[in-house]
């Protein structure tokens, strides 16, 4: 990959990275109660962009054989100017594919649901909402502002880990870029 290619996917990342830094600061923001947003709305931007950072690094594939190669050779290619490995946090998409296939997560808590209650959103301990009726499976989502793990449906993510795996990345994403200027510019700049 040229350099002028690289710039513009890791340009690409680290914008990603910054909407992703915006959103934890409003969910944070929300959490403390200092803005009336719902802290849902901004962990569901969180994974959105996280996500797609995610996708220039680890691409899913393409539609056809030769897409598929492309994107794996990209994402490949910025990995090793980046020295990522192959495991790192922001890798996982899981939660993000809950996110976007919510209607088929939906039909599978129909189906399986053994009370058919549901918890939509539930800020705070596990323990806030007891008995036997609600299973975690019956919480659609859930954050821990102590533990800060995310579950969905019981399925947990840990945010933090999360969080610092973009701040690693745009860390090396940053470096990066500036390596990228000093060999197009030459000097310091």
């Amino acid at each position: 990959m040229d350099d002028f290619l690289e710039r513009i996917y890791l340009d690409q990342a680290k914008q990603e990275c910054e909407a992703c830094f915006e959103a934890i600061k409003e969910f944070n923001g929300a959490l403390e109660r200092e803005r009336s947003k719902d802290p849902f709305a901004h962990a569901t931007a969180l994974v959105h962009h996280a996500a797609a950072v995610s996708r220039i690094f680890w691409p899913p594939g393409g539609r056809d054989k030769h897409a598929r190669q492309r994107a794996h050779r990209r994402g490949e290619a910025l990995r090793k100017a980046l020295s990522v490995s192959t495991d790192h946090p922001v890798q996982a998409r899981t939660l993000r594919d809950h996110f976007e296939h919510f209607d088929e997560r939906l039909d599978d808590w129909a189906e399986r649901s053994k009370n058919r209650n549901i918890v939509r959103k539930l800020l705070g301990p596990r323990s806030a909402i007891g008995g036997d009726a609600i299973q975690d499976e019956d919480i659609i989502h859930h954050y821990d502002p102590e533990t800060k793990i995310y579950a969905f449906r019981g399925e947990k993510f840990d945010v933090q880990a999360l969080a610092s795996g973009l701040e690693d990345l745009y860390a090396k994403i940053a470096a990066r870029l500036a390596e990228l200027d000093r060999r197009r510019f030459g000097g310091d700049g």
